[in-house]
């Protein structure tokens, strides 16, 4: 008898072919890094520190479980390196090194995956060149562990697709705390992860493991300090950076201008448009899933911030978590550019660079043609030097008041022996973290000091509360032949009772 005839099956669907590596590319990918890092280490302390970065070390000296700005991961990493280290400009900085380093080294890794070596290698090298990425190696502020944490996060991910390892959504869930830990935008990670693994039929296997669920539960605890600090505090952190945020919005389309601007000067213009190519190429090649990882941890915050623009002021550094994948996609979209399109590209590279170095020249060089009262560590050494002056004729440990915490933060730093300053919060308006410090029981009825920087006007109350208030001789700090501000100085005999304040805090 014949034989049955088997049933004809389908034939299996070829894999997607897997992005090629290449060990030369990955070692000139990891000692570019090298080198640019080391390079970065050696710069830090060539300039003061910038008024932000003063601020996070006043934070790192009084360690708490969060801060009224921002979580506390910035803060507890310079107590980290300044510990090992001490109190100096590079050692503050090395926070900065060290996050970048890890964010450098996961978006490689990342890169790699999802588009190969040579890929890999070009988005390092656009890190490398962009004033954003290139400046924040050596500026430490917030930003810097929410990227360290996404990139970590970002490559956990793609990892337990790839592998279909459900673990590694645990790592994921860690890194994801990590990124909350250090700027409250790292909650965005959440959705984004989830809807990468719902759309993905990897990752929905995947959500039915507990793995997953365990990695949301490890964030929240890792970020579980900050809510304990904002519970006892009436969620004002948390305030702060929602509705007192949403209060400031009104349509100012100037605002779009310049948040436009901004992202141009943050990324270079060649750069920015390159970005914002690969996210719309993303979306077209969404199908593919190295695409899809491109457009999900891209797309919503740059189409948010797009959408706010008009109503809000987006900041420079907002747009950090965008860019990341963006310039992966970017990377990957190159050997598709022939022709002129390749110029386009090593042009738009070279512009890049020459930006971020004019950037580093920019505080230590006198003579480039660049707004002296935008450089932000000119002038605080003698600012110090005339305070310590000022105190000297007053009765010892007279208290030092700045009128915005950027004045505060600085003469705390470069003032001898590192007194403790205090915020403009002493003469009764809102003084952000400086608040929280507060002790009137040292203030109360002595005689200050205060200082007033002409960039940022503040303390309108004293003409109230000084009792007696007597105007000393203003300082001018100058940048070679440019005038950077003007500091004012008061002496000021504060009332014995702490004075109410005159308002909530603004962001």
């Amino acid at each position: 008898m014949p034989s049955a005839a088997l049933p004809v099956q389908p034939p299996a669907p070829s894999p997607a072919p897997s992005p090629s590596r290449d060990p030369r590319l990955d070692r000139r990918a990891l000692l570019l890094f090298a080198a640019v890092t080391l390079f970065h280490v050696a710069y830090a302390g060539w300039l003061a520190l910038s008024p932000q970065e003063a601020y996070y070390w006043e934070w790192s000296r009084r360690l708490d479980l969060s801060y009224f700005d921002h979580p506390p991961l910035a803060a507890w990493t310079i107590r980290l390196f300044t510990t090992a280290f001490g109190d100096s400009e590079r050692a503050i900085r090395l926070a900065a090194a060290f996050h970048s380093t890890l964010f450098s080294a996961f978006l490689w890794l990342t890169t790699r995956r999802l588009f190969g070596s040579r890929a890999a290698l070009l988005a390092i090298a656009g890190g490398a060149v962009v004033p954003l990425f290139s400046i924040g190696q050596v500026i430490v502020t917030p930003d810097g562990p929410l990227l360290s944490g996404w990139a970590m996060a970002l490559y956990c991910t793609v990892r337990a697709l790839d592998d279909e390892r459900p673990e590694w959504l645990l790592a994921a869930g860690a890194a994801t705390g990590w990124a909350m830990l250090g700027k409250y935008t790292g909650f965005l990670l959440l959705p984004q992860i989830l809807v990468l693994l719902l759309w993905d039929p990897r990752g929905r296997r995947l959500l039915r493991t507990p793995w997953p669920w365990l990695g949301v539960v490890l964030a929240a605890a890792l970020f579980s300090p900050v809510v304990v600090w904002n519970a006892a505090r009436h969620l004002e952190s948390f305030a702060f950076q929602t509705t007192g945020r949403a209060e400031t919005s009104r349509f100012r389309p100037v605002l779009f201008g310049r948040y436009v601007g901004l992202q141009v000067l943050a990324m270079s213009p060649v750069v920015l448009l390159l970005c914002v190519d690969a996210v719309i190429a993303a979306w077209r090649r969404r199908a593919a899933p190295a695409w899809r990882v491109v457009l999900i941890f891209s797309a919503p915050l740059l189409v948010l911030a797009t959408v706010v623009s008009p109503v809000h002021w987006v900041k420079m550094n907002w747009l950090a978590p965008v860019w990341p994948t963006a310039l992966a996609g970017a990377a990957a979209l190159v050997p598709e550019r022939r022709g002129p399109r390749w110029w386009l590209v090593a042009g738009g590279g070279a512009l890049a660079l020459a930006m971020s170095v004019l950037l580093h020249l920019w505080p230590v060089v006198t003579w480039l043609p660049l707004p002296a009262k935008d450089e932000t560590s000119a002038g605080w050494r003698e600012l110090a030097a005339r305070v310590e002056a000022e105190r000297a004729r007053l009765p010892a440990g007279a208290p030092v008041i700045g009128c915005n915490y950027k004045v505060a933060s600085e003469l705390a730093f470069y003032l001898p022996g590192r007194p403790e300053t205090s915020g403009v919060g002493a003469l009764g308006e809102p003084g952000l973290q400086y608040d929280e410090w507060l002790d009137w029981t040292r203030l109360g009825g002595r005689t200050a000091l205060v200082v007033l920087d002409a960039r940022d006007g503040a303390c309108a109350r004293r003409e109230e509360l000084c009792r007696p208030l007597e105007p000393l001789e203003p300082l001018t700090v100058t940048k070679g032949s440019k005038r950077v501000t003007t500091f004012s100085f008061w002496r000021c005999g504060l009332p014995a009772e702490q004075p109410r304040a005159a308002g909530p805090a603004r962001p």
